[in-house]
């Protein structure tokens, strides 16, 4: 489990949280009073992979980022006379701007 994703569920879930009741659960759906035992891994599921695509999305600051190390990358290579396929680029562009997310 990814670090982000350990927060996120034990802010969903504490662990000195105490069983769930009819209220958390009534909470938790936004007010809805009748919970279908059928639907509801289905919801959260689809809570955990809206939560997903929103992590996932790119920011403007997250294009910035990249931009910035397709130059660098791109002086760095031109000054060392390095040759790189377009994939060996991009790969080392995606190592780059992951490794800057993760510090």
């Amino acid at each position: 489990m990814s670090k982000k994703a350990e927060e996120a569920a034990l802010k969903a879930f504490p662990v000195d949280m105490h069983p769930l009741n009819y209220r958390d659960l009534i909470e938790q759906f936004g007010g809805k009073t009748e919970i279908d035992i059928n639907t509801y891994p289905r919801r959260l599921f689809q809570q955990g992979y809206e939560q997903a695509e929103e992590d996932l999305a790119l920011s403007w600051e997250d294009i910035s980022d990249i931009l910035t190390i397709d130059y660098l990358l791109n002086q760095e290579i031109m000054l060392d006379e390095k040759v790189m396929s377009t994939q060996e680029f991009y790969t080392e562009v995606l190592r780059r701007f992951n490794e800057s997310k993760a510090e």
